[in-house]
């Protein structure tokens, strides 16, 4: 879900949507080969890179947000030391994955369901 809070128009407004959709994704599928591993934002930002793609931990955050507001992974109560010495929450999969992740169909706001 991309949030559109700099009030992107037109091919910006979409080009940023298809990307926070790639993302989620992307990051959903992660977690989805590793059902029962628990994952930090970190963890998850290094497996991405591990597939070329180089994001920043606030979009890797987003869409673990994202994909926790529709059922698709729980925060868990197990805490792990983060890249700066910081305790981080994990998150895991939830088995059953909802497939209305974004339900509507407002440019911006989702329509993509995997």
């Amino acid at each position: 879900m991309y949030y559109n809070t700099n009030n992107e128009s037109d091919l910006d407004l979409r080009s940023s949507w298809t990307a926070t959709a790639k993302q989620d994704e992307l990051i959903l599928r992660i977690f989805m080969l590793s059902p029962n591993h628990l994952f930090t934002p970190d963890d998850i930002q290094e497996a991405c890179e591990r597939c070329e793609r180089i994001w920043p931990i606030t979009s890797i955050r987003r869409a673990i947000s994202t994909l926790t507001k529709y059922g698709n992974l729980t925060k868990t109560n197990e805490l792990r030391e983060g890249k700066y010495g910081k305790k981080t929450h994990t998150w895991k999969f939830i088995t059953q994955v909802r497939t209305d992740i974004n339900d509507t169909n407002t440019l911006g706001q989702g329509s993509n369901r995997f």
